[in-house]
């Protein structure tokens, strides 16, 4: 996709970007369908940090020692107060040297997105205590401005490539590659689901705007700087189109229980080990074969002994509640 996409995107980055889509459009529908902002962030706290704080301390307790990993606080308490605090804003605790002889050396590396993900929680709050959620034309103004930004940090990085000497330091320091030029679309992503939500009913199905919309995504492709720009439109209606198909059974997928996050949290410690017993000897495509039923299985049992409970406490309290109009399940 590198390649295909003239070094604009990858398989990785259409992967995280159709999930922060998925999530405006799902999250939205939360937040609208929640009685009130606590019982909406009440859901999201109970969906999102029990499996991730279990994770997190599978990852400290087993993980890290099998890869070899040290922490940099020499005394108990401190490394409980940095575990704690990283836990608390969805990130990694501190930690050095695991996986050394690995390509990468990070004990679950995926986990990067969550505390965005969580960011995106409050802001659709904040959206909607704003009343922009009620006001598609402003939130649409928004969606636009994110993308001119998007547009001109493009530009600031093709001055750098010329040699701006100035404007490279400012550009090469860590928070802003961080925080803008590698982050930064996620924030078209997102207010595209939301816009998607808002819009749903007069969004049409239709297989020749799916049709363009490819059409769009192909010519971006040979078109260096216009991806990012262009996926966030035609990329979306593609992800919906294809979800709202009436050909597509997917409906049921999740009948035995919702193993999406599960894996997500799991695959990438279960990957490191495999790569590391192995002595790099797993090229990639052996690698999935082995680490997905790993990854699934190890979802499986974070679904029915972690987050449905805490699913089902959520529930349980929502079905209190709906008798006074509130929400009748968790979103």
């Amino acid at each position: 996709m590198m390649r295909l996409s003239a070094g604009q995107t990858t398989l990785g980055t259409l992967a995280v970007d159709s999930f922060f889509i998925i999530s405006g459009f799902l999250i939205t529908h939360s937040y609208m369908r929640s009685r009130t902002v606590r019982a909406y962030f009440r859901k999201r706290v109970e969906r999102i940090y029990p499996g991730f704080v279990i994770c997190m301390l599978i990852c400290g307790l087993i993980v890290a020692p099998l890869g070899g990993a040290a922490s940099p606080f020499p005394h108990v308490v401190s490394r409980v107060l940095n575990f704690a605090a990283a836990t608390s804003f969805l990130r990694e605790f501190s930690y050095q040297h695991a996986f050394s002889l690995n390509p990468n050396g990070a004990i679950n590396g995926s986990v990067w997105s969550i505390s965005y993900e969580f960011a995106c929680y409050i802001a659709v709050a904040m959206l909607g205590v704003g009343g922009l959620l009620r006001r598609k034309g402003a939130l649409s103004v928004l969606f636009c401005a994110s993308l001119v930004l998007l547009v001109i940090s493009a530009c600031l990085v093709n001055l750098c490539r010329r040699g701006d000497i100035y404007l490279s330091q400012i550009l090469n320091h860590p928070l802003f590659w961080d925080k803008v030029l590698l982050r930064g679309p996620l924030v078209p992503a997102y207010l595209a689901g939301v816009i998607f939500y808002l819009y749903r009913e007069r969004i049409p199905h239709s297989s020749v705007w799916a049709g363009i919309s490819v059409c769009v995504l192909g010519l971006s492709c040979v078109m260096p700087g216009i991806w990012q720009l262009c996926f966030p439109v035609a990329g979306t209606y593609l992800v919906f189109w294809f979800g709202f198909h009436t050909r597509v059974r997917l409906h049921n997928f999740a009948r035995f229980g919702d193993f999406s996050y599960g894996t997500y949290l799991y695959a990438f410690p279960i990957q490191q080990l495999l790569v590391q017993r192995s002595a790099g000897g797993l090229n990639p495509y052996l690698l999935f074969v082995v680490a997905t039923p790993l990854s699934v299985l190890a979802a499986i049992a974070s679904w029915h002994c972690v987050e449905k409970w805490f699913l089902s406490r959520a529930s349980g309290n929502n079905r209190r509640t709906s008798a006074d109009g509130g929400p009748k399940a968790v979103d």
